[in-house]
């Protein structure tokens, strides 16, 4: 049991991830309230004076606003960037105590200022805590699944990118003849030379260098990999080689460490596609 409580909790350690589970919550909450009307809690308050969904509105604001409080700034202050199972826990109940309290005093203000006990406040967490338990539970479970799902997603990638990279892939010349077979982790870039292509790859840590007839688009269409892009007019690189892009007022620079002397200019119409390969 220790050791499963000491292991890393792995939700609701991004900005994104807290955004969407106080949303999820708010939202589930408020619909939640509005079609059960749990504890029958629409007697508690004189629904004359105030609408119902109105009430509804001020404690699901309210709730959401304590969550942002909690899980932003709090958070942030005590220096609480990432909990174990067991510290998540200890938070689950000291954040369920604090919206109680901040639902005591909504409850005070709308219910004619009734004096405050220590049983009213423990009738209040009770009730909080029986209304916050079910979408805290829906919006871990959401998390998760999307979590597990982008893991799955990026694993399938990587065994889809190691399968096809042990794929020598075709080099051949204008007329179809097989000129190189080349791992892709070996190629460098393709230069294009009027109706030739100069071919830069690797044998060891020596770069070598062939110049073939034919284009640039027949090039790629035989060499589909998904490290292959092209950057301009003149050139499709193998960008898990590249060694540094560097971004100027006129586009990216990028260099490879086995031709230093060669920087090769991203175009415009092309930055777009580089740039979403390195966000990748």
């Amino acid at each position: 049991m220790k050791t499963a409580l000491d292991h890393r909790f792995p939700l609701l350690n991004t900005g994104r991830e807290k955004t969407l589970f106080i949303v999820m919550c708010t939202i589930f909450s408020f619909f939640f309230i509005y079609t059960f009307v749990p504890f029958n809690f629409n007697t508690w308050y004189d629904i004359g004076k105030l609408s119902l969904m109105n009430i509804i509105i001020a404690f699901s604001v309210s709730a959401a606003l304590t969550l942002v409080f909690t899980q932003f700034c709090l958070r942030k202050w005590l220096h609480l960037k990432n909990f174990s199972y067991g510290q998540y826990f200890l938070w689950f109940i000291g954040e369920i105590m604090f919206l109680s309290v901040v639902m005591t005093f909504i409850d005070w203000l709308l219910n004619n200022h009734p004096a405050i006990s220590v049983d009213y406040y423990l009738l209040t967490f009770k009730y909080t805590l029986l209304i916050a338990i079910i979408p805290y539970v829906i919006g871990l479970l959401i998390l998760f699944a999307a979590q597990q799902y982008r893991l799955a997603t990026n694993l399938s990638m990587k065994i889809k990118a190691n399968v096809s990279a042990l794929e020598a892939l075709p080099i051949e010349d204008e007329k179809g003849k097989l000129i190189l077979s080349l791992q892709p982790q070996n190629i460098l870039f393709f230069k294009s030379e009027d109706n030739y292509v100069d071919v830069y790859y690797l044998i060891g840590s020596t770069v070598k260098r062939e110049l073939i007839r034919t284009t640039l688009k027949k090039i790629e269409e035989k060499c589909q990999h998904n490290d292959l892009i092209r950057i301009h007019r003149s050139y499709t690189i193998n960008a898990r080689n590249i060694s540094s892009s560097k971004k100027t007022a006129k586009g990216y620079i990028i260099q490879f460490d086995q031709v230093p002397e060669l920087q090769i200019p991203v175009s415009a119409s092309h930055q777009k596609q580089f740039e979403q390969y390195l966000s990748n």
